[in-house]
């Protein structure tokens, strides 16, 4: 059985294959290819998809992303009676994690609207 942190460099290999065939726009803070490279964005709203198998709660420095009723609790693809998640959302778990507690605290906008839309929609 690989360590911890070996077992989720794999994942987050394999989600980032899986992914291969995504076009993403920007590739930013380290390494992040979600809603155009921006931390902010994804760490305040996660994937920009619709259903999704996690979504950050407030205060996103400390917390960590809260799953979403009738996924598997955990990152895997398989689960019985429950929604596996996607590869690129287990990929994009994990670089929340490694990302976003990066935040001293979690900030507001204080631009208009909700930061999705500045500079781009992301």
């Amino acid at each position: 059985m690989p360590s911890a942190p070996r077992l989720r460099s794999l994942l987050c290999a394999m989600g980032l294959l899986a992914a291969g065939g995504v076009a993403h726009a920007q590739t930013g803070e380290q390494g992040l290819i979600w809603r155009a490279g921006d931390p902010f964005v994804f760490c305040r709203y996660g994937l920009d998809q619709t259903p999704k198998a996690w979504f950050p709660v407030p205060d996103y420095a400390t917390s960590t992303p809260a799953v979403t009723p009738g996924y598997c609790p955990a990152p895997t693809t398989f689960c019985y009676y429950q929604t596996g998640w996607s590869m690129e959302e287990i990929a994009a778990y994990f670089t929340y994690l490694r990302i976003c507690p990066q935040a001293e605290r979690s900030g507001r906008w204080e631009g208009a609207g909700d930061g999705t839309q500045a500079p781009i929609a992301h």
